[in-house]
């Protein structure tokens, strides 16, 4: 039997020709994997709506009113101002994020400052229990992630008490493997509806122009109000039982007055409205103790307050300190009239 004739070489190198050509879609792959989380990782360094969208999307609804209003007035603060102020009721910015506290807003005043961006008057909401002191870190360490923060700003942070082991490896997650340190952001952009609320960094593009959140709900259920009294409890009733402010996030308060003022800024703290039940929470001779600390600051830091605490009744909120629209307009209409328009911010 004949020997079979060995395969032409065109046909042996049809193999070879192959197995290159997989190798050289492979080192392009990697190299724009390593290209595309090279960029993400300096995007999200240099972008705060890459890397804070919250912050980021607000800040940029705050250029936008700045161009018809140069100077309006801008509350920083937390959730409760986030759904309570209805800035653009009110002639203002409302620039309440959801889990900030002192050391936040401290950041993001900077943040502003740097951007060029110059309020009318400044508004700081106080909330009692974040400026309890633990003997340690602040309550907001608790919320903070790292992720959320460039270099300098994590070791701010840290100077404040926030764990610095935590927030250098959230930082460092980003930096390194920014698909999964910027994982919640960036899907919060193309998918929030993926994600947990606490989660979705969308609370600065999911608000008004002005950056008010409003509470969809009017009026809430008798289930839906006891939820919520029974979520506040469990979440404020024991550092409120106890509080004693002071401690970093006292220092962090200070410094953003003074930071403010520094830059020529008008500033006032603002104690947010609660309801009867949630101020009941704090014992009398705690509230007094609150009361004879925030009198103290304000006049050591030469600062005004305004404690609108006692401002809305008890059905104009969601869970006793969130308001609903219309406790937000009440409150919002009372502030414009005896802050805002004697200020010279109407």
């Amino acid at each position: 039997m004949p020997w079979p004739r060995p395969a032409p070489a065109s046909v042996r190198s049809r193999p070879v020709a192959a197995r290159s050509r997989a190798r050289l879609a492979l080192a392009a792959g990697a190299l724009v994997a390593l290209a595309a989380t090279a960029g993400l990782s300096a995007l999200g360094e240099s972008s705060y709506l890459v890397r804070d969208p919250a912050y980021g999307d607000l800040e940029s609804r705050l250029s936008a009113v700045e161009r018809t209003d140069p100077a309006p007035a801008v509350f920083l603060g937390t959730s409760r101002v986030n759904s309570g102020f209805d800035a653009g009721r009110g002639g203002a910015f409302n620039f309440g994020v959801p889990g900030t506290g002192p050391v936040t807003h401290n950041i993001y005043l900077r943040r502003l400052i740097g951007a060029g961006h110059r309020p009318g008057l400044l508004l700081v909401e106080v909330l009692p229990a974040l400026v309890a002191d633990l003997g340690g870190e602040p309550l907001e360490a608790r919320m903070t992630s790292g992720s959320r923060y460039t270099r300098d700003e994590v070791d701010r942070l840290a100077g404040y008490g926030v764990p610095r082991d935590r927030l250098d490896s959230q930082w460092r997650e980003t930096r390194t493997v920014p698909w999964l340190g910027l994982r919640f952001q960036l899907l919060g952009r193309v998918a929030p509806w993926a994600l947990p609320a606490h989660l979705r960094h969308d609370e600065g593009r999911s608000g008004d122009a002005r950056g008010w959140r409003r509470i969809p709900e009017e009026v809430l259920t008798p289930a839906l109000v006891a939820a919520g009294r029974a979520r506040a409890r469990n979440d404020y009733a024991e550092v409120l039982r106890t509080l004693t402010p002071g401690g970093p996030a006292e220092r962090a308060l200070r410094d953003t007055v003074r930071l403010a003022r520094g830059h020529g800024l008008r500033v006032r703290l603002v104690v947010m409205p609660e309801a009867a039940w949630f101020r009941d929470l704090m014992p009398a001779e705690v509230g007094a103790r609150f009361d004879r600390w925030l009198a103290r600051l304000a006049s050591e830091e030469g600062c005004p307050v305004t404690d609108a605490r006692r401002w809305v009744p008890d059905a104009g909120f969601a869970d006793g300190h969130h308001l609903l629209p219309g406790g937000a307009a009440a409150f919002t209409d009372r502030l414009a009239a005896e802050v805002l328009a004697p200020e010279g911010t109407p």
